[in-house]
């Protein structure tokens, strides 16, 4: 009878690839968390204010009136939704029987 564990070392050679696999992706996701905390959390602020110097470089562009100015807590509200007030002409809720 002879041993066949004889000839491999620890038996634990076949998981270099798995354990490869998992460095690589925790490699990956240090990346990624890195490039997150550099550059990537810019935040709505940052895109409000791009939006906003967007619009009124178009609307010197075309010729088209100067833009109301909005508040940041309106810019967060779909344009089609910051006129919908949940009331109608006689000043029920617009929920209301």
């Amino acid at each position: 009878m002879s041993a066949k564990h004889d000839d491999k070392e620890s038996g634990y050679h076949h998981l270099t690839g798995a354990a490869w696999a998992i460095l690589a992706m925790g490699i990956s996701l240090a990346i990624i968390v890195l490039l997150w905390i550099w550059f990537g959390h810019v935040g709505p602020a940052n895109a409000t204010s791009v939006l906003e110097q967007q619009q009124n470089s178009l609307r010197q562009q075309y010729g088209l009136p100067p833009a109301p100015i909005i508040s940041p807590q309106e810019a967060t509200i779909p344009p089609s939704l910051r006129n919908v007030t949940g009331t109608n002409s006689t000043g029920q809720n617009a929920t209301s029987g």
